[in-house]
């Protein structure tokens, strides 16, 4: 691709702004005393790998913030509040500046700053002498979901030789892998806002999602022609303000709905009889299983009315242009790749898959995908059978991700030393205590462990078990990423200098690799060919894509439908190369899980503590208990430490029902207890009409303090906001399949006088 073809798609791309593109482009490297310049970055505040173009205005070095580009094709200029909070993210108090040592190599010692070259030099000493003694394997890192340097990772553990990669598991893996494994593809189809007259937002929540503009944009534009929209999940949250139609359904009951809705579909005969005759493998075997689910079994399951369930699905069937905008709502209990597996059917066999207004898989672009550098050709048996933990049965791995043994599976291994002893654990930029379930036996794995090591921007919650703590830079601190968003590529530019002793995460991983002997792997320590080789495909290099400073993009390509043999087709990334799909058609009954000792069909699997599986247990403990990820504000369990974000939501609140808080004793605003079989949070309670009456929802993640504003932090053990706390573990409380565990429980809550 030459230069003056890419520059005419930059251009077309930024129609009607092209003069003041040209004009910032000038201004960029003018760095006048008291100047304001205008740096074209892509906003991290997320977390994820992909992001909102922005554009960072700094003067005399410093930010001062973040306004949107007009030219990034997701958020087309518009920003969310965490963009907006991204100088007081950058300036925290909380914010690393120099890698850290425990005095005397004693855990819990003081801590004693080194340089980042000793921090580097200390760390591959360790890993090589464990390596010499115990096997590469005793070296695990645990990952965060979806950052631009999850594939240096990888690449590190296949140069070493360790299998150990515990990916998060939080979000997006559970709903993708079984989507993968009924439709094809290498992903599920996206919900086409642009044509549809119906949306489902199952369990999805995009008013507050990671780089919720473009989402938030999608939805309001479809509400202004008409589109109409149901909300599916226990609480209505903002989307209550779109939605036409509320399925208030009880937390981890998405599978009983989902084959509820195949039963009235496959039963009064809404399907599409010829996708059904020429594309789906199994529909005699689906239509017998269903037909004991009807909507009356599911009412008393989901607590959705059988008459409301059985009008939603007719409506979703009859009209032509209907999708499902699935989200990490049905992620998040035992059954999740059961929902996931039937609502994808409900997808194939309505006729909505591939067509207009339906889901559809992305469209083709002129711009190559950038080459992965995870050196997956290392995966094989031998390797993966050496798996500490494997995150789904080995028959289905690998998968998109590669070889990714469980995050809890890790830190369980650590406690048992089975198969092996983990030696040295990596936490790089996540958080085990805050994201995962059961609080205490993490911590009793960081404790035990041989050596921990923190790598992240901020203090964490896991620093005081760490063994070392290394420092890197933000999205605002460095050039060491790509962003690849559809046909729009970019290269983001530094804004600020580093604020301490530190590089970059691709820094890390590549130094890192050439001091444990593996200089050739990791391009002799130079992250700009890294960046190189990612771009070859596209026959750009780093430096010619930095002279397109607001990114370069390919042409998307005209787009045809029903694209059914070439994603039913799709060969996997599996050691034996084979299709998802064997038959090439859609698995109604699916062969691969059944070869994994997986039901073949989907089935209701019911929460490990509820209303229905353990009525005993909801006399003494009468509410449901479940929590939420999104949040306009926060992520997960980072940026509260951030004031004008903490201003907004200063505290830890629980959702409740009027009728609920009264039958409680509780008033809105009432500090209150939340008891659960397994253990206790203290927060403050929310009065909302938008929940079940049987349920109480907190968001996940609450420990940070902020110290600008004197607020303090939160245990994340018995006593502090910390749901996870209170959820049961154990196999019976996760997915067979996938990594999903059980965020249910039931619940007494009361006020504290």
């Amino acid at each position: 691709m030459n230069e003056a073809k890419m520059e005419s798609r930059t251009l077309r791309l930024r129609a009607g702004s092209a003069g003041e593109t040209s004009r910032r482009a000038e201004r960029l490297p003018t760095r006048g005393p008291g100047e304001i310049v205008r740096v074209p970055t892509v906003c991290r505040m997320c977390g994820q790998d992909t992001g909102c173009g922005a554009i960072a205005l700094v003067r005399d070095g410093r930010l001062l913030g973040l306004e949107g580009m007009k030219e990034a094709p997701h958020n087309r200029g518009s920003l969310c509040a965490r963009a907006h909070a991204a100088p007081e993210w950058l300036y925290s108090p909380q914010r690393l500046k120099s890698p850290l040592v425990r005095q005397g190599g004693r855990r819990g010692a003081p801590w004693v700053p080194i340089s980042w070259g000793e921090a580097l030099d200390l760390l591959a000493e360790r890993l090589l002498d464990e390596k010499k003694r115990y096997g590469a394997e005793s070296l695990a890192v645990l990952s965060p979901a979806r950052r631009s340097y999850c594939g240096y990772m990888m690449r590190l553990l296949m140069a070493h030789g360790s299998p150990n990669y515990g990916h998060s598991g939080i979000c997006y893996v559970q709903r993708s892998m079984p989507f993968t494994y009924t439709l094809g593809g290498h992903r599920p189809p996206v919900a086409d806002y642009a044509q549809a007259d119906l949306m489902l937002l199952w369990g999805r929540s995009p008013t507050c999602a990671s780089a919720p503009m473009g989402a938030l944009r999608a939805l309001t534009e479809a509400r202004r022609r008409g589109m109409r929209v149901v909300v599916i999940k226990p609480t209505q949250g903002g989307e209550g303000r779109f939605s036409d139609e509320w399925l208030a359904l009880r937390p981890g009951t998405d599978a009983a709905l989902a084959l509820s809705m195949l039963h009235v579909v496959i039963g009064e005969e809404l399907y599409d009889r010829g996708f059904v005759r020429d594309w789906c493998f199994g529909f005699e075997e689906l239509a017998e299983h269903v037909r004991q689910y009807t909507p009356q079994w599911a009412e008393g399951i989901t607590g959705v009315p059988a008459g409301q369930i059985r009008e939603v699905a007719r409506r979703y069937a009859s009209t032509p242009r209907a999708a499902i905008d699935l989200g990490n709502g049905i992620e998040h209990a035992p059954g999740c790749s059961d929902a996931a597996r039937a609502i994808a059917m409900l997808i194939a066999l309505t006729g909505h898959l591939e067509r207009p207004g339906g889901n559809l898989w992305p469209p083709r672009f002129s711009m190559p995908a950038l080459k992965n550098i995870e050196l997956k050709e290392r995966i094989t048996e031998e390797l993966a059978s050496r798996l500490v933990a494997p995150e789904m049965p080995l028959g289905l791995q690998p998968w998109e991700l590669g070889l990714a043994s469980s995050y809890k599976g890790i830190l369980d291994s650590i406690l048992t030393e089975k198969p092996y002893p983990i030696r040295t654990l990596i936490a790089a930029g996540t958080q085990p205590l805050a994201s995962g379930r059961g609080a205490k036996t993490t911590r009793a794995a960081l404790e035990k462990v041989g050596f921990f090591v923190v790598v992240d921007v901020m203090e964490t919650a896991e620093m005081e078990y760490a063994d070392l703590v290394v420092p890197v830079a933000t999205f605002l601190e460095c050039e060491h990423s790509l962003v690849s968003w559809g046909p729009w590529l970019m290269a983001p530019t530094r804004a600020v200098g580093p604020l301490g002793d530190y590089g970059s995460d691709t820094d890390f991983w590549v130094q890192l690799g050439c001091r444990l002997g593996y200089p050739d792997l990791f391009w002799d320590g130079d992250a700009e060919r890294s960046f190189d080789e990612q771009l070859e495909p596209t026959g750009l290099s780093m430096a010619e894509l930095r002279r397109h400073p607001f990114g370069v993009s390919g042409d998307v390509l005209p787009r045809t439908y029903e694209r059914y043999g070439e994603f039913f087709g799709a060969v996997g990334p599996r050691l034996d190369r084979s299709p998802y799909l064997p038959r090439g058609k859609v698995a109604l009954y699916n062969e691969e899980f059944e070869a994994a000792g997986l039901s073949p069909l989907p089935e209701w699997r019911e929460v490990p503590e509820g209303v229905t599986a353990t009525p005993s247990l909801a006399e003494r403990f009468p509410l449901i208990l479940s929590d939420h990820h999104g949040s306009v504000m926060y992520n997960s369990g980072w940026l509260r430490n951030v004031p004008s974000l903490r201003r907004m939501a200063p505290e830890p609140e629980l959702e409740i029902h009027p009728e609920t808080a009264r039958s409680c004793g509780v008033a809105d605003g009432d500090r209150v207890e939340v008891r659960s079989p397994h253990g206790t949070m203290e927060v403050r309670a929310r009065v909302t009409e938008d929940i079940r009456r049987d349920t109480v929802m907190i968001l996940h993640g609450f420990w940070q303090g902020c110290e600008e504003l004197g607020l303090p932090g939160y245990s994340l053990f018995d006593g502090g906001a910390n749901p996870n706390n209170l959820y049961p573990l154990g196999e019976h409380a996760r997915d067979p399949a996938v990594t999903a565990n059980s965020s249910q429980t039931l619940v007494t809550v009361r006020r504290i006088e």
